[in-house]
């Protein structure tokens, strides 16, 4: 155990040591038992769910401390949410399960690059979602659909002219419209 360490994680969590465990509150015992965890630096640190059902203010504080421990140097974090903005702003390394199968694995920066979010617009109402090839996903009606492909960023605007429509925005997805994507049914 490094007392150090675990002195100056007391202090950051605002935690009293003579406090009994029984009388903390949710945010209070998820920071403790953080603390202990991290109090021995482990060379692999496995958390699931460590911000689950948590405010904001003590998830940010969650989060802080679980990107200094993967500062530190030769430290690896295992971190399990189902809270995707929390998995894109901790993770270079990201593994989807889905029902229990593995839907996507890879560098984050990787998966990122590799999928685009487009809005299409077509001069006329689509009465039924339009088909383009390389689409992970479609939603919307009448003229405007958003399409989530992956591929090449040259590939998307050929395949919207062959569908009769044009890019209106293009930017790239969140992890969580990635792995919505991914996990929905499959769009021909």
């Amino acid at each position: 155990m490094d007392p150090a360490y675990a002195e100056a994680m007391l202090k950051q969590f605002a935690l009293n040591p003579a406090q009994r465990i029984s009388t903390l509150s949710k945010g209070q015992t998820a920071k403790a038992g953080l603390l202990v965890a991290q109090a021995h630096r482990p060379d692999l640190l496995l958390l699931d769910e460590p911000s689950s059902g948590l405010d904001p203010l003590v998830r940010r504080d969650i989060l802080e401390a679980v990107i200094r421990t993967l500062a530190d140097a030769g430290r690896t974090v295992f971190f399990s949410s189902h809270l995707l903005e929390e998995i894109e702003r901790v993770s270079d390394y990201v593994a989807m399960l889905h029902h229990g199968k593995l839907v996507l694995c890879g560098p984050l920066d990787e998966i990122k690059s590799q999928h685009r979010r487009f809005i299409l617009r077509f001069d006329t109402a689509q009465a039924q979602a339009p088909v383009v090839a390389g689409a992970l996903s479609m939603s919307g009606a009448g003229k405007e659909w958003v399409v989530m492909c992956n591929g090449t960023r040259s590939e998307p605007p050929a395949l919207a002219g062959m569908a009769g429509a044009r890019i209106v925005d293009e930017k790239a997805p969140t992890l969580n419209e990635i792995f919505v994507a991914r996990a929905g049914p499959v769009v021909s």
